[in-house]
């Protein structure tokens, strides 16, 4: 898919271009670990919903399931 990051790029690229906040300051405004914001933006782990959604709510972001067939969203949009 061109033009496409990850969920940890997406991560980090809002957290410094839109807040200009580091590692440490961003992991305390979410309250989660820095390791875990670490982890994130670097694509490892396996975070639960929860911890992803407390990580992106300062965008106004949660995870949730999207449709990418077009037949599906024309059937579910009908």
């Amino acid at each position: 898919m061109l033009g496409a990051i990850s969920q940890g790029e997406a991560l980090k690229k809002l957290r410094v271009e839109v807040l200009g906040l580091r590692q440490d300051e961003y992991a305390r405004l979410v309250d989660v670990s820095r390791k875990t914001l670490s982890d994130v933006e670097n694509d490892k782990g396996n975070y639960s919903a929860e911890i992803i959604n407390k990580i992106y709510k300062p965008f106004g972001l949660e995870t949730g399931l999207v449709p990418i067939s077009k037949t599906l969203i024309s059937s579910l949009f009908k």
